[in-house]
């Protein structure tokens, strides 16, 4: 079996390990970084791993105020993550619960247990590091997908919030 490296690029715990550890270092003020990470229509362009975007993105950015991100929205069900803001310390940190939600058209609704992510902004030079904690996460295979996702979103982070001018 080929192990490969670059798709680990950002994700610094072990696939499936509790808790999930995301790291990058991006070419962007601190304050350019968190504003990716807290107005809906940067967190549009970054938040899939995949190619495309969210649906959309709600955010109340005070503590205790919800966040909500749909990932697919169709007549028969509605896929997104939401949680509430736990701290804010702009631009230098952030704390919010985290559920994956299932919606139905009958009303039923599956989410996960909720779990908890930090993140830290720390200015080093002309960048910003941004160290994300996600924990609390019941399953092996839920933070293998879980740091799966945060890897791509941090590769989409980086597109996004380099300035354009070098």
């Amino acid at each position: 079996m080929t192990v490969q490296q670059q798709p680990q690029a950002f994700l610094k715990s072990n696939p499936g390990q509790e808790p999930v550890l995301v790291e990058g270092l991006f070419r962007a003020d601190p304050g350019r970084v968190f504003r990716a990470f807290t107005e809906p229509d940067e967190v549009r362009c970054w938040f899939v791993p995949k190619s495309g975007g969210l649906v959309s993105a709600e955010i109340d950015l005070q503590v205790g105020g919800r966040w909500c991100f749909v990932i697919e929205k169709t007549a028969e069900k509605q896929i997104h993550f939401e949680g509430e803001y736990l701290a804010i310390e702009a631009p230098n940190r952030l704390e919010f619960s985290w559920r994956h939600v299932q919606e139905y058209a009958d009303g039923t609704r599956e989410a996960t247990d909720t779990s908890r992510v930090s993140v830290t902004f720390t200015e080093v030079g002309k960048a910003t590091e941004v160290k994300l904690r996600h924990e609390a996460i019941k399953t092996e295979d839920a933070r293998r997908g879980v740091g799966g996702g945060w890897n791509g979103c941090f590769g989409r982070l980086a597109d996004l919030v380099v300035p354009r001018n070098g």
